[in-house]
């Protein structure tokens, strides 16, 4: 896809990972991306990123923010620059990225302020933009999704409504709505999302814990990272 991207002289990829809810739901499981293909994934999109002459974007790929940080610091110990310690996949028969154990140290006390070093084709044009964005999943909180019945949920995949138009205002229901007060809470998290040394700048994706689950506050399905922080501890 990344090359027929390029050959068609897009200005940019945006890679969705599966939220399974609405059609995907219909998707078998022996058919879905595993959590550690998803993971090598990642890794492979940022070495990609790297290369410059396309924007691209993880979409629905909170933790594409934790994998970002965990390459960067590698290189910083490592005394490099941006991309001088690929973790690459290796490809499978039909010539995809193919599942693939990757082992990331942790990284704690991460800045989170934009980068100043400049690399094109990295989301938002270098590395420190990661498309203006400062954490992964913004269900609630950076954005919300309206339907066409004026029914306001987190986002367009997570079905929890916060309240009506038809009955409060807009302001009322972004600033007080249960749900959006709790999704603001990253100590709400659960499981290893909670305790999570990076849960302030990924969060898990909040559609696919409820999808699992039916606990929007419960740990992303898809992740493999086991974190390094104890539980009860404050993350990044």
């Amino acid at each position: 896809m990344l090359e027929l991207a390029r050959t068609l002289g897009a200005d940019a990829l945006h890679t969705f990972l599966l939220v399974p809810v609405g059609c995907g739901v219909d998707i078998a499981a022996e058919q879905m991306v595993a959590p550690e293909e998803y993971e090598a994934m990642l890794h492979w999109f940022y070495d990609r990123s790297l290369e410059g002459g396309i924007e691209l974007k993880a979409t629905c790929a909170p933790h594409y923010f934790r994998v970002v940080r965990q390459r960067r610091a590698e290189e910083r110990r490592a005394g490099g620059t941006y991309g001088h310690t690929a973790v690459t996949a290796p490809a499978n028969g039909s010539g995809g990225i193919g599942p693939v154990e990757i082992t990331m140290p942790g990284a704690t006390g991460i800045n989170l302020r934009p980068s100043p070093a400049a690399h094109s084709g990295h989301p938002g044009g270098h590395p420190g933009g990661m498309n203006a964005m400062t954490k992964g999943c913004l269900a609630g909180t950076g954005v919300c999704f309206i339907s066409h019945q004026g029914e306001i949920y987190p986002c367009g995949y997570l079905p929890v409504l916060a309240g009506s138009l038809q009955q409060q205002s807009f302001a009322e229901i972004w600033q007080h709505a249960a749900v959006f007060e709790q999704l603001r809470e990253t100590d709400n998290l659960e499981g290893k999302c909670g305790c999570c040394e990076f849960k302030n700048v990924c969060m898990g994706c909040r559609a696919r814990a409820f999808a699992a689950t039916g606990n929007f506050l419960a740990e992303e399905p898809f992740c493999v990272y086991e974190p390094r922080a104890k539980a009860g501890t404050r993350g990044v």
